[in-house]
């Protein structure tokens, strides 16, 4: 599940980019029609505000909105605004607008949606009432003209029925780059077609266009005339049952939120249609563009991803008596198939921190997971992920485990996962002074037999070279070291790794040019991890030194559940309806984000070894093997972090399994103190 406290962060910084962080004019004005009563029943991705100035002024009632209107944050916010305009650039390669352009048009409800009008098909759209920014809103248009004009673009007008205003047509000019790719392809194919060379003509090219129409106080602005007309025929009224709000997962989740949140309009309304997202996202990305290989649409698809229609809810900025609360419905109804059989998170009443887990962890996160179900249905995932699709990859590898007299011989659902529970608890925390490998993990499972996991960890890693057995003061502890021995001539197994169980002509061992085979690379998730059993549960560190550290201060105990900002979150979170739950999450967010404030401050985030700093290299990499990506944001203006603390409250957030998927609830709170600046009023206008 997603770690909704970080998200605050990025809706703040997306906040701060669409209401400038200025002084809010609230304009008194008819309720705007919401936006999702206009966008069509295809959208697949749905952003909306309900009212611009409106978001401004909560925001820059929150602590964040304070510490981002302090001089000394001011080079940060300018370097934030920069990404995120970077960011937009795809969004301005198509529809011309900047983010500068459409900041203050908006008087009203306003969104940006992707569309999927016919399957294979992607385009963008954005609504906005503009009630009371007209002039505002014709000045974009004035940019609009003289933009796409530069660009080369050809102006038409469209006359849609029913509309009093014309639709502006732009037909755009092929971006450079396309035309770099279909020079480079040979023979005239389509860039990244070339494995096709029966083709001998290249592909009817559809027309690049930009439509834009101002109406009503109504703005619409797409890149498919379909979408347009769609949009403009719903505000007439035209057209009936076929928008966003009449879809089936959209309407569940806004009443599910509602059920919680009330009639009034929450400030930040989202939805997003996981595989539907995913198919239009890969459409809209020239192809010469998109991943090599197998794509994450195809795993999606194959897993059994489209059981989770719809995911949305709401969000508010100073409300409620919060700094952020967000609500969140993933709608799921069953029967799952393949992968999504494993997500069984059965609901239960405890949830007070163990007795071991120390008082000072920047995080807290316990749940109950179905761990036997998960490992019985988990074959197809590592089918699809390590077999390349192949069938009968897991059950290989679950035989080499048991069978192969060069393995751990061990029988990995009877001697492991059979004797381990439902809970499943994290703490994460980090060392002074803050370095790339600063951040300390430590997972907990709890087990219904301590000696049947302790033995089953004895057969796994005895003839391990990766992992050394420490006696620590009497407790058998498993550390990861690098490998020092020569590689082995038969498969071996790693805890932690892909199994090397491969035959040699398997598909999980690919080819060197010329022709030898070797194994494919995998890196641990985490490399120095190390591993005991202890009070009853599996104990898996990032580190030894953190496994230690826990288990040292059992002994003259200061716990978590019993420090005051913990029980002060726990207060509020058992308010929260419903009162069963399947997972709670705790978090002192001016100690979770200070590894990564030190960082960036540092300019160093993309060399961290953190989880999340993995993901991120994952995601934003240079494309090189082993290349960390480069950190885009220039960190070295941030002051001292001991400016930043007094704005970070803690935060807590509970879900909750229910028939027909999930319902998470969750809050940031205010910092006990004032931390806020006698003249943030004066910063915030400047």
């Amino acid at each position: 599940m997603s770690r909704f406290s970080i998200h605050a962060i990025r809706w703040a910084a997306c906040v701060a980019l669409l209401a400038g962080l200025g002084n809010p004019s609230l304009a008194k004005t008819k309720p705007s029609r919401p936006s999702e009563t206009l966008l069509p029943k295809t959208t697949q991705g749905f952003f909306a505000i309900s009212n611009v100035d409106l978001l401004s002024e909560h925001w820059n009632k929150t602590q964040l909105g304070h510490l981002m209107a302090q001089p000394a944050m001011q080079p940060f916010t300018k370097d934030i605004r920069r990404q995120f305009e970077e960011r937009w650039s795809s969004i301005h390669e198509r529809l011309g607008i900047t983010l500068e352009d459409i900041r203050d048009v908006p008087g009203g409800d306003a969104a940006i949606a992707l569309v999927a009008p016919k399957p294979g098909e992607a385009a963008l759209a954005i609504v906005a009432d503009v009630t009371g920014k007209l002039p505002k809103a014709k000045e974009l248009l004035e940019n609009v003209n003289k933009t796409q004009a530069h660009r080369g673009a050809k102006r038409s007008e469209v006359k849609v029925e029913g509309c009093p205003d014309p639709v502006i047509q732009f037909d755009l000019p092929e971006p450079d780059e396309e035309k770099e790719a279909e020079r480079a392809a040979p023979n005239g194919q389509d860039a990244g077609d070339a494995a096709a060379p029966e083709r001998k003509c290249p592909a009817a090219k559809r027309t690049r266009q930009a439509f834009y129409c101002l109406t009503d106080n109504l703005l619409v602005v797409t890149d498919n005339l379909d979408v347009m007309k769609g949009i403009l025929n719903r505000a007439l009224g035209d057209k009936k049952g076929d928008s966003l709000a009449d879809h089936k997962a959209f309407q569940f989740i806004t009443e599910r939120c509602r059920k919680d949140y009330g009639k009034s309009m929450p400030q930040l309304r989202w939805f997003i249609h996981p595989l539907g997202y995913a198919e239009a996202a890969r459409a809209a990305t020239p192809e010469g563009q998109r991943r090599k290989g197998k794509s994450v649409l195809e795993v999606m698809r194959n897993q059994g991803v489209g059981g989770v229609q719809g995911i949305g809810g709401f969000a508010d900025f100073s409300s409620e008596g919060y700094e952020l609360i967000h609500r969140t419905t993933v709608y799921a109804p069953p029967p799952y198939k393949r992968a999504l059989k494993m997500l069984v998170l059965p609901n239960r009443d405890e949830f007070t921190p163990q007795p071991w887990v120390p008082r000072d962890v920047a995080t807290y996160t316990t749940l109950y997971f179905d761990i036997l179900n998960a490992f019985d249905n988990f074959g197809s995932l590592f089918d699809e992920l390590f077999g390349q699709g192949e069938a009968g990859v897991w059950d290989e590898t679950l035989k080499s485990l048991k069978e192969d007299p060069n393995g751990p011989q061990i029988d990995l659902r009877a001697d492991l996962v059979k004797h381990l529970g439902q809970r499943v608890s994290m703490v994460t925390d980090y060392q002074t002074p803050i370095t790339t490998s600063s951040e300390r993990l430590l997972f907990a499972i709890e087990v219904k037999d301590s000696k049947a996991v302790a033995a089953a960890l004895d057969k796994l890693f005895k003839n391990d070279p990766t992992v050394r057995r420490r006696d620590l003061k009497g407790r058998i502890v498993w550390e990861f070291v690098e490998d020092e021995t020569p590689a082995p001539t038969a498969p071996d197994i790693s805890f932690g790794d892909v199994p090397a169980v491969a035959p040699p002509s398997h598909p999980l061992r690919k080819k060197k040019k010329d022709g030898e085979e070797e194994e494919e690379e995998r890196k641990r998730l985490l490399p120095h991890a190390a591993v005991t059993v202890w009070q009853g549960n599996l104990m898996i560190a990032s580190h030894k030194d953190f496994l230690m550290k826990v288990i040292a201060q059992a002994a003259a105990p200061k716990l978590l559940k019993d420090a005051a900002d913990y029980r002060l979150v726990q207060t509020e979170i058992a308010k929260f309806d419903p009162k069963k739950k399947c997972f709670r999450f705790f978090s002192r967010t001016d100690e979770e984000y200070r590894p990564t404030y030190e960082l960036i401050r540092k300019n160093k985030m993309p060399e961290s070894e953190s989880m999340f700093a993995r993901l991120l290299n994952a995601i934003f990499g240079e494309g090189k093997k082993g290349a960390p990506r480069t950190q885009r944001i220039d960190g070295s203006q941030l002051p001292d972090y001991d400016m930043v603390r007094p704005y970070l409250g803690p935060a807590g957030m509970q879900i909750t399994s229910e028939p027909k998927g999930w319902y998470l609830k969750g809050v940031t709170l205010t910092k006990p103190g004032d931390a806020k600046p006698k003249n943030d009023k004066k910063e915030a206008a400047k």
